[in-house]
């Protein structure tokens, strides 16, 4: 309600609960999905079902979508929040300072305090996540490298580089048919924030010229 009120954030609030007064039908939560705004079913992972994550589905899950689409918060996913803040260009530091800001007003939320520990960072349900549990990444396009259909080359290049290489749509997720795949630092332990937007910066100009090679 907090995010709903403020003029910069605006939006609305869409959950899968029944009966919640935000509840969206099953139409309209797959709309979410396929405009990758909303998670999967979690319920026909069996992964998230063994480890307990996914149990009690619909129940407690939705998520927050800002006016601009630009700012989005996952309630009840793999962990209790998950936080996202995007936007199309090419300028990072635009994103990760919008980032800081809204984090800042989550944060201060009555109710809201983030898990930590003092050797671990963030405390996350994935143990990939701990550290600054920050994950940043780019979309971009690399069509000379996956004209094979895969991204098998583009994973050659980028590990060496401290990257990590997926789909647009998340892990396991084909690559775009244009060649667009979701480039991001490895490294979230042991590492500051800061360092993790240098790392993507830097990592992002040597795969392009291998692209361009």
């Amino acid at each position: 309600e907090k995010l709903i009120e403020m003029e910069e954030y605006g939006g609305k609030y869409n959950s899968i609960t029944p009966d919640h007064p935000n509840f969206v039908d099953e139409a309209g939560y797959q709309k979410l999905v396929d405009d990758h705004i909303m998670f999967k079913d979690m319920s026909k992972d069996p992964y998230l079902m063994s480890a307990g994550i996914g149990k009690d589905w619909p129940h407690g899950r939705g998520c927050y979508v800002s006016e601009d689409q630009q700012f989005i918060i996952w309630v009840g996913e793999e962990d209790h929040l998950r936080i996202m803040c995007m936007k199309k260009g090419s300028v990072l530091n635009e994103v990760f300072d919008r980032l800081e800001k809204a984090l800042g007003v989550v944060s201060g939320i009555e109710g809201i305090e983030f898990a930590s520990s003092d050797s671990y960072g963030m405390v996350t349900s994935c143990p990939t996540n701990l550290g600054t549990g920050m994950r940043a990444s780019v979309h971009v396009p690399l069509p000379n490298l996956t004209s094979d259909g895969t991204d098998v080359k583009a994973k050659a290049i980028a590990k060496p580089l401290g990257l990590s290489v997926r789909g647009v749509g998340g892990e396991h997720t084909p690559i775009g048919a244009d060649g667009t795949v979701d480039i991001s630092p490895s490294s979230r332990l042991f590492i500051k924030e800061g360092e993790i937007i240098e790392a993507l910066y830097k990592g992002l100009q040597a795969l392009m010229a291998e692209e361009s090679a």
